[in-house]
């Protein structure tokens, strides 16, 4: 009997230690009102970066912040806030799109997670969203995802700096290089 007691003392131990470390390895959370200075900054914050995600988030805006925690970062070097939001968003895809856009047509309303990662010294370091918005409609016929028969136009949809990147006319191209000859030359003098 003595010799098998120990064997159990320490695997109870093992066990009990592995509980604690476990329990206590995640942030608490705490609750927040949806007013607070911090959460809003947090919210603005998390729509610009959602914004920047796509073409197709643009027009992307919060119509209300349902719930607001906070919790110290599993690295305990800042904040994390944890927003639930209901965004909503009609995309009708307007110039100028990104060169490699990815624009989706359409609308788009629901409640979406999201976290935000603030840094000690007081910046923002990122976002986390539980699942990207998904447009209702049709890609935009200048994207490589569109496959309709509508035709893309680049000069309608994009600056004209974007546009000379997909620069495919025989005409602009020796246009183009009668300008290099030119500059060319005159660098000669």
């Amino acid at each position: 009997m003595k010799g098998r007691t120990f064997p159990l003392l320490l695997l109870s131990n093992i066990v009990l230690c592995f509980l604690l470390l476990c329990c206590d390895a995640k942030p608490k959370r705490k609750q927040v009102s949806v007013n607070d200075e911090d959460v809003i900054k947090a919210k603005e914050f998390a729509l610009a970066e959602i914004i920047k995600l796509t073409d197709s988030y643009r027009d992307m805006k919060i119509n209300k912040v349902i719930s607001a925690e906070t919790a110290r970062s599993a690295f305990a070097d800042g904040t994390n806030y944890f927003l639930k939001l209901e965004l909503e968003c009609t995309s009708v895809c307007a110039a100028p799109l990104s060169p490699a856009s990815t624009c989706r047509r359409g609308h788009y309303k629901g409640v979406n997670e999201i976290i935000v990662f603030e840094k000690d010294d007081g910046h923002y370091d990122g976002i986390a969203i539980d699942e990207f918005p998904q447009m209702d409609g049709e890609y935009h016929p200048c994207t490589p995802s569109y496959k309709g028969p509508e035709k893309c136009n680049p000069a309608e949809h994009r600056t004209p700096e974007q546009a000379a990147l997909f620069l495919d006319d025989d005409e602009d191209d020796a246009a183009a290089d009668e300008a290099d000859a030119a500059e060319a030359a005159k660098d000669e003098l």
